[in-house]
């Protein structure tokens, strides 16, 4: 980021202050702008759960702690980057809205940044959760913006997406050939400007996440939508294919061996909890189905479709 500057003190005056740091002397309205679209936001999410961002030249950035170590999320220095959620060894999970412009990042006191104008009716904001997750908030101002937004999703080797709960579980094979979720897609929201929820779901289209968002005559502009997630860490779920779940049935010491290179406390857990989850598994490949295993109970399941081939 650029030194303090005359710019960088009125902007910090005004509650805001910029994520790239380059731009020239702002205008009146570009402040003005960023403060509604800011103001939207954070009216529809609160700002509770908001860790603190740190502007820089690359973006706002926010380092939260959690148990498998310090993960970082990026908020790009304009609308048409990706914001970003890295994980302690390294890896990352990127959203990037498409079609956007240029518009740069500039990032409020509770740690928003927002990206107005980023596209045609469309403010954008992307937000640190306290979880160690991101929110990519798009805000339609009027009804000529789309109701239809599309992120292009970046994901790390041997990670895929698997439908859960109205979103998406991350998954990454393990060494022992399970698919551990190690971040989730939550279910989509979006709220009018009356507070009322509207209708929204995903679809997967290849690396592209599309969320429809349901309007009406009667729908109050601006209308705030938020595709959030996280990564980096065992959150909820480890999936086992037909193969694996035939393994699992016929021997529960092969599910051990799969939790003991899952992360601690994981590894015990599973192991302690291994035949169990086996009579799942056996009852899961009788019914032409998979086993899957909820943490933190390792409650199993039978299941079919996603992960389940």
């Amino acid at each position: 980021m650029a030194a303090i500057s005359a710019t960088a003190l009125a902007l910090a005056l005004a509650g805001l202050v910029s994520a790239t740091g380059a731009q020239a002397t702002p205008q009146a309205g570009a402040n003005s702008q960023a403060s509604r679209a800011a103001e939207v936001v954070q009216r529809a999410t609160g700002t509770a759960d908001i860790a603190r961002s740190v502007p820089g030249t690359g973006g706002a950035t926010a380092q939260i702690s959690r148990p498998g170590g310090n993960v970082v999320v990026t908020a790009p220095a304009t609308a048409n980057g990706s914001a970003a959620v890295t994980a302690a060894n390294g890896s990352t999970v990127t959203l990037a809205l498409a079609g956007t412009n240029g518009a740069a990042g500039i990032t409020t006191a509770e740690g928003t940044t927002v990206y107005p104008g980023a596209a045609r009716g469309t403010d954008l904001a992307v937000q640190a959760t306290s979880d160690g997750g991101a929110r990519a908030l798009v805000t339609l101002k009027d009804s000529n913006a789309s109701t239809e937004q599309r992120f292009d999703l970046g994901l790390p080797a041997n990670a895929r997406l698997v439908p859960a709960d109205g979103g998406y579980d991350i998954v990454q094979n393990g060494g022992s050939g399970a698919a551990f979720s190690m971040g989730h897609i939550d279910a989509p929201w979006a709220k009018d400007a009356a507070g009322k929820s509207l209708h929204t779901a995903y679809r997967l289209e290849g690396n592209t996440l599309v969320q429809s968002i349901d309007t009406d005559k009667n729908t109050a502009y601006p209308v705030v939508a938020d595709p959030k997630w996280t990564w980096g860490w065992v959150t909820g779920t480890v999936y086992f294919d037909k193969n694996e779940t035939g393994h699992v049935a016929a021997d529960s010491a092969f599910l051990a061996a799969v939790f003991v290179a899952a992360p601690p406390p994981f590894n015990v857990y599973g192991v302690l909890n291994a035949a169990n989850i086996s009579r799942v598994a056996w009852n899961a490949q009788n019914d032409n189905q998979c086993v899957e295993v909820k943490i933190p109970l390792f409650t199993a399941y039978e299941y079919s479709g996603g992960y389940c081939n």
